[in-house]
Parts: structure tokens; sequence; C-alpha cells
């Protein structure tokens, strides 16, 4: 267009301008990519520099009814898990102790074999007998000094104080599970108004385009319909990947990130 006089110095300057700008930025995110594979391989532990391919396609794979999402959360939770554990365990404590207001009963039994031999001017040679022996004896012990009385009493603070850490467990992991919920939720509506966002600035660049080849429109807004069309695909991506982070954090609050197939 300058060339034959449609176009200004100054617009072929400010096309110069920002293919430079673009080229620089396309060479440092080769360069970061680069790197970012070569940190990876220093993780796995790999000599070798393998370029990989890396796959951009993001599938979401939690689409479960909230509820039966956080039953599994209270199900799978190890914290909760382990208070229960010790519910249980101070419950047979209790049980334990209480038995000292109860009587002791106890059981004996022996058997018993005998046999001896007889002098040879006896008229049995030798002589054997057996027989078994028991016995039941019954002790109660009257006073101990409130000893038990303590014991039971501890015991019952014990339980308590295990219920009151379980219900306190629950709620703070219902508190996360609700957050992490709604951040999922959010995070999905984000990335489905921004994938409109991007068909929109898609639409609206193809049409600045042809105005621009029309001679309708300058450079500047040529350009700026080119950013915009940029920052909305960098929107989603960005928008794609915190929806991923967020499904993964919910799969982890449930138990069930280890047995999700990606």
């Amino acid at each position: 267009m300058f060339d034959y006089g449609q176009s200004t110095k100054l617009s072929v300057l400010n096309a110069e301008v920002d293919v430079n700008n673009d080229s620089i930025q396309l060479l440092n995110s080769r360069q970061e990519l680069i790197n970012a594979k070569r940190d990876l391989n220093v993780v796995m532990g790999n000599r070798q520099h393998p370029n990989y391919e890396v796959v951009t396609e993001v599938n979401f794979q939690l689409h479960p009814v909230k509820e039966e999402l956080y039953q599994q959360v209270l199900q799978n939770n190890v914290v909760l898990q382990q208070i229960e554990q010790q519910v249980r365990i101070s419950d047979f404590q209790l049980k334990a102790n209480k038995a000292g207001y109860l009587p002791t009963l106890g059981l004996t039994g022996s058997y018993g074999w005998n046999k001896s031999n007889n002098n040879a001017a006896s008229n049995v040679l030798f002589s054997s007998n057996s027989g078994f022996s028991g016995g039941i004896n019954l002790s109660w012990n009257l006073f101990d000094g409130g000893g038990t009385k303590t014991r039971v009493h501890n015991a019952k603070i014990e339980i308590e104080n295990q219920q009151l850490i379980k219900a306190e467990a629950i709620l703070q992991i219902e508190t996360d599970f609700n957050n992490a919920w709604e951040d999922y939720q959010n995070k999905l509506f984000i990335l489905a108004t921004q994938e409109k966002n991007v068909q929109t600035n898609q639409n609206n660049f193809n049409r600045t385009e042809e105005q621009f080849k029309l001679g309708q429109i300058n450079s500047l807004e040529f350009r700026q319909a080119q950013i915009n069309l940029i920052n909305a695909e960098n929107a989603k991506n960005a928008a794609k990947y915190d929806a991923k982070l967020a499904e993964l954090q919910l799969l982890q609050l449930s138990g069930t990130l280890m047995d999700t197939e990606f």
C-alpha cells in the first residue's frame, strides 16, 4: 500500500515495530518452552533430552452431583478416619473402665494322674489314679478410693473431646469442600465466557481485516483488533488451566485423584 501511495511511512514503521515485538515475544516463548522441558528432564532424572510434544487439549472428567461428591469427601478423608478411630478407642476405654464396678469371677481347674509301683510281695504290682478338680471364686472390690469413678469420668471427657474434634473437622472439611466446589463452578463459568469472548473477538478481527484491506480503517485499528484477539486467546487458555486445577483440587478432597484417568 505504501508503494502505491495508499499508506504513509508512519504506518509502515508502526507495522515494522509490531512485527519485531511479536517476533521477540515468540522467540521468548519458545525459549521458555525449551527451558521447561529441560527442567522436566531434571525432575525425572532423564539424562537425554527428548523433544516432548505438549498436549494442549484439556478434558474435564468431573461431572458429579454435589451431594454425592461431598459424601465421597467424608468417606475418604484421612483425618476424619483417624478421628473416628480415636473415638472408637475412647469408647472401648470407657467400657474397660466401667468394668471396675463389676465383680470378678475366677475359674480354676486341674487334672491329676498318679502312678505308684508296689513291692513284689503285694498282689498288685502298681496302681494309678486320676481325676479332675475345679473351683469358682468371686471377688468384688467394694471400695477402691474412687479410682474407678475417676477413670470412668476421664474416659467420658475424652470421648466428648474426640466428638468435638470430629465436629470441628467435619465443619472444616465442609468449608473446604464448598470453597473448592464454588471455585470450580466459577472457573467453568469463566472458561465458557472466555470461549465466547474469543469467538466474538475472532469475528471482530475478521471484519476489521476486511475493512483494512478495503482501506476503510487504519493500521492502528487493525493492530488493536489483532491484540484483542490474542489477549482473548490467552485469557481463554489461562481460564482452561485454572478450571482444570480447580477440578484436581476437588478430586484431591474426595480422595479419588489417583483413581481418575486423565
